[in-house]
């Protein structure tokens, strides 16, 4: 559906927005604006070069097991 420029910005829709929209009687439109889910943002991962030993990558957390079995269960 397209809303026209001046009706959103009226109603302060942005084009991100996620609306519910319901038909009320004499063809008026009833738009309600949705919480949109959060995205999750990029991990920052740093690798750390040890002596003698093979590089690490560190997100500054520690990792639980089932963020672990939840990466590998994406792999073939």
């Amino acid at each position: 559906m397209v809303i026209p420029a001046q009706a959103r910005k009226q109603a302060r829709i942005d084009t991100r927005d996620v609306l519910h929209i319901q038909v009320d009687g004499d063809g008026r439109l009833i738009m309600v604006r949705l919480a949109q889910p959060k995205e999750k943002l990029p991990v920052k991962v740093r690798i750390l070069q040890r002596k003698g030993k093979h590089p690490v990558g560190d997100i500054g957390r520690p990792i639980t097991r089932s963020e672990i079995e939840a990466v590998l269960g994406e792999f073939p």
